[in-house]
């Protein structure tokens, strides 16, 4: 066996995954092992550097006319998606 050959790691999955995985391998036409490892790395390295968050430019014309502050109108955003993200974890 070469020694540049990764050690085997041996794991088993349901049957309607691996075949996602056999699905994903053949369009990026990659191997089932390449296509689990591409998909493990990009999770860790999504992990490490989180994306940046959505800025949404906000005139203080449009604030004055609905009567709020920055931070009044942050909270509210702040507000309204997690309830959202409640009622998405409730319909599950």
């Amino acid at each position: 066996m070469s020694s540049n050959r990764p050690p085997d790691f041996r794991v088993r999955i349901p049957e309607e995954l691996k075949e996602k995985i056999r699905a994903s391998a053949e369009e990026y036409n990659r191997s089932m092992g390449a296509d689990i490892v591409a998909r493990l790395e990009a999770s860790f390295a999504a992990e490490e550097s989180p994306p940046e968050p959505i800025r949404v430019g906000l005139d203080d014309d449009f604030l004055k006319d609905a009567g709020l502050t920055r931070e009044q109108f942050g909270a509210f955003v702040r507000k309204s998606f997690s309830d959202s993200l409640k009622d998405d974890k409730g319909s599950e």
